[in-house]
């Protein structure tokens, strides 16, 4: 399976970010969304910069939002939530090849990014976590069902929300319907995360 560390750097500081960074440089299956929420411009940019000369250009990396500085950044493509831009017109807006990630809060709306060409969708919450319970019951992985199969479109599903290691054994049913799984605390809060990536990508 594949790998998407979504970043939250404040909740690490900027060191142990770094440190993660270098230690997931040039790792199989991962990808990275470099999500600097409450950050300015520069700083996102910066951020990106740094992201891509750590990981190496072996590691996909998505700015989360602003496609304009994932592309002044050298990134390799913008991941939108999913009440952001439409994709249809950042993919008007962006070069060839810049690819587009899209979030989805139900196995329709991944359809429709799927449908509408999405490079990636990341659906949830699939597990119950403590910063989305104010929008709700999780999904449950059962949902996943409902996705089609990877066989039928070119797109990475992954799954998202409340997701640690031993889940993923409660997503095995539905790999036909995904292509990974996404997170933050099961990347960052882990003292080895590369061997973490390297567990997932032998699932």
């Amino acid at each position: 399976m594949k790998a998407l560390y979504v970043t939250d750097r404040a909740a690490i500081g900027d060191e142990r970010f770094l440190a993660l960074l270098a230690e997931l440089s040039g790792v199989r299956e991962l990808s990275v969304e470099l999500r600097e929420r409450g950050s300015n411009d520069r700083t996102c940019w910066t951020w990106a910069r740094i992201a891509r000369e750590r990981l190496g250009a072996g590691v996909p990396i998505f700015v989360n939002r602003r496609f304009d500085v994932a592309i002044a950044a050298g990134a390799d493509g913008v991941h939108l939530p999913a009440d952001g831009l439409p994709l249809r017109d950042v993919r008007a807006h962006t070069p060839r090849g810049f690819r587009v990630g899209v979030s989805a809060h139900s196995p329709e709306e991944a359809v429709r990014a799927i449908e509408e060409g999405a490079d990636s969708v990341v659906i949830g919450p699939v597990f119950d976590t403590p910063s989305k319970r104010r929008f709700g019951d999780p999904l449950g992985p059962a949902t996943l069902e409902r996705l089609p199969l990877q066989s039928a479109h070119g797109a990475d599903v992954f799954a998202i929300g409340g997701i640690d290691e031993d889940a993923i054994e409660a997503l095995a049913p539905y790999r036909d319907r995904i292509s990974g799984i996404a997170g933050i605390r099961v990347f960052q809060d882990s003292p080895a995360p590369r061997a973490v990536v390297e567990r997932i990508a032998a699932r």
